[in-house]
């Protein structure tokens, strides 16, 4: 049984839930800033409130997943991606802060409303800027890394953390497309129509980029092109029918592309990387854990992420449906 492989596999579907289950409501904190009516922006915060705190959950068991079974990988990642890491930690903070604090003021909330949509650009940028350091890769020293801490702070990963925070917004325009009554939708639907094609524009940009800046990209496409072709063609024909389902008659359509989208985008980094986990520098195998660790961390992990995962179900079935104009306590 190949575990360092079942591990990273682990990891990486921890990382997917993460990206899509957090990714909606950094989005819809970040449209808060667009929009200017108090009583809209009480409705789009209600709408991820039964929700939105233990979506990072799935972001701690990746880095469980990570510092357990790939002890070299972490060794490298962490110190390459100090400041990222660092802001986007403090900006999650902050996000938790503003969102117990905009209930208990009567004035001041709007302040409170931009911290909160302000935490939530930062986080989504840091994210970006780390997977872009990632892909135009990392300069090691047999295994530790031997760069500067700035080097992840490059144009090309610029372009890739406005990719990721334009597709935040697309989730977050699809959820409040999804729980946002009528009052709400008309806003919801201009968010879509607006943030779509520029979350596929610059996701087609960083795709034509990839190349130039990293040769394993280039590799990776010599190697896997019909995969890869097929991700992009499924990518391109989901944006669009995610454009046609703007105000349709499925409540549920748009998100549910929305989410297809980030799947797709992240089977194509993972087919891209593959089978390094320091991408284009180590192998799986290379910074893998001794066996017994790999076992551990899978026994945990098939413990707990049942429990994790019941539990975000049972909120999502309970809390179901439109949110109520008045919020979940009426």
């Amino acid at each position: 049984m190949d575990l360092p492989l079942l591990s990273a596999l682990f990891a990486a579907f921890a990382l997917s839930l993460y990206v899509m289950l957090d990714g909606f409501d950094l989005g819809v904190g970040t449209l808060l800033l667009a929009q200017h009516d108090e009583e809209l922006r009480d409705r789009m915060v209600d709408s991820i409130t039964p929700t939105w705190d233990g979506n990072e959950t799935w972001l701690i068991m990746t880095g469980v997943a990570l510092l357990a079974a790939f002890p070299i990988a972490y060794g490298i990642l962490l110190p390459a991606f100090y400041l990222p890491l660092i802001a986007m930690l403090l900006a999650l903070g902050l996000r938790g802060v503003s969102f117990e604090f905009r209930y208990q003021v009567e004035r001041g909330r709007r302040a409170w409303d931009v911290a909160f949509g302000l935490g939530s650009i930062v986080a989504a940028l840091m994210q970006g800027f780390i997977v872009g350091g990632l892909i135009q890769g990392l300069t090691i020293d047999g295994e530790r890394f031997s760069g500067s801490v700035f080097d992840v702070f490059q144009p090309f990963s610029l372009l890739v953390a406005v990719s990721v925070l334009a597709g935040y917004m697309v989730l977050g325009g699809g959820w409040l497309h999804l729980k946002a009554t009528r009052s709400l939708q008309s806003f919801a639907d201009r968010s879509l129509r607006r943030t779509t094609p520029v979350f596929v524009g610059l996701a087609a940009a960083t795709c034509a980029a990839a190349p130039f800046v990293q040769p394993g990209v280039l590799e990776a496409w010599t190697s896997n092109p019909v995969v890869l072709t097929i991700i992009v063609i499924l990518f391109l024909s989901t944006a669009g029918a995610l454009m046609q389902s703007i105000g349709g008659n499925s409540a549920l359509r748009p998100f549910l592309l929305g989410l297809i989208l980030f799947v797709l985008g992240v089977a194509g980094l993972g087919i891209t990387i593959f089978p390094n986990i320091v991408p284009f520098r180590l192998t799986l195998w290379q910074a893998a854990s001794a066996s017994l660790s790999h076992v551990f961390l899978l026994i945990g992990a098939a413990i707990v992420t049942p429990v994790v995962l019941a539990y975000s179900a049972f909120a999502y079935r309970v809390f179901r449906g439109k949110t109520p104009e008045k919020g979940w306590e009426t």
